[in-house]
């Protein structure tokens, strides 16, 4: 009994004023799905392919974050829901701003163009929303350039 009292009113304490580890592990979850979520943007656009596209998705998440595969397999899966679309770019790309480097943001765009080939061609709609983040994320027109065209290298030789 009283070890559930005290469990609740660490959890309370926790929701009140949270540790730095806390707020730190918040953070990064929040960054996580920002990314996933911009993927599965693009993942969502031309879904002539999807198991190819969330594939790409999961590939993308892995290389950049530690993520255990039930974990990741349950935040694709709930970014993917029709009710979990993004409805602005504001919130994950603010948040990606303030967090990622000029390298990690053009990984991400890479990434982001990893996911629209992954049907096996960059359809108009992905083209242009790919460009939009890219411009939203501050990343300079000749890297999301070089981005899709080693994206599209590997997709050719592969």
């Amino acid at each position: 009994m009283l070890e559930s009292l005290l469990t609740q009113l660490r959890g309370f304490i926790d929701e009140v004023a949270p540790s730095p580890a806390i707020l730190a592990r918040r953070e990064t979850l929040a960054l996580q799905r920002a990314c996933c979520g911009l993927l599965m943007e693009i993942a969502r656009l031309d879904s002539s392919d999807m198991e190819r596209k969330r594939s790409a998705v999961s590939a993308a998440m892995r290389e950049q974050f530690d993520i255990p595969d039930e974990e990741l397999e349950a935040m694709i899966a709930n970014a993917g829901l029709q009710e979990n679309r993004l409805t602005s770019y504001y919130r994950p790309v603010a948040l990606i701003n303030k967090r990622y480097a000029s390298e990690q943001k053009i990984w991400l765009i890479e990434a982001l163009w990893r996911v629209a080939m992954a049907d096996g061609n960059i359809d108009m709609y992905e083209d242009q929303l790919v460009r939009k983040l890219a411009d939203l994320l501050y990343v300079a027109h000749s890297d999301f350039i070089l981005a899709k065209l080693r994206v599209q290298a590997a997709a050719t030789a592969a």
